[in-house]
């Protein structure tokens, strides 16, 4: 089953808990920089694009969030490529599990593709939709 855990398809609880620990990490590195710098600000950012990261399509929320599904079945039927036209269609990407380029098994890495212009939680709302569509159609496959 295509099932995220053994709980129902993927929730906002689910993803909520996981972005809540990232952010407590992200914010100990920040804490941890100023002390050790002394200055301000630990991270680049502008008012407008947010935070300023190595790669520019990143500009923005410098968000990228993914989950991965199993869906073998779905695989079998469509292909990497026919899952990601799927995706790309509710604004996300799917990649191999082990990231972009990595072979497709059993499972895909479903991401959002978007970053600049979009509030975080509309790019996770994205990732949560596609991943329970997706989920939906591997449970529909025969």
């Amino acid at each position: 089953s295509a099932r995220v855990s053994s709980g129902p398809w993927l929730s906002l609880s689910y993803v909520k808990g996981v972005f809540t620990r990232l952010a407590a990490g992200i914010k100990a590195i920040e804490d941890g920089v100023k002390a050790k710098t002394g200055n301000d600000q630990a991270f680049m950012s502008h008012p407008d694009l947010g935070c300023i990261t190595c790669c520019p399509s990143n500009l923005g929320t410098g968000m990228r969030g993914s989950v991965h599904i199993l869906v073998p079945k779905l695989i079998a039927k469509m292909g990497l490529s026919g899952i990601d036209k799927l995706c790309r269609e509710r604004n996300c990407q799917a990649r191999g599990s082990s990231g972009e380029h990595s072979e497709v098994v059993d499972r895909i890495d479903i991401s959002n593709w978007r970053r600049l212009g979009f509030p975080e939680h509309e790019l996770v709302q994205d990732m949560i939709h596609t991943a329970n569509f997706l989920a939906q159609l591997e449970d529909e496959c025969e």
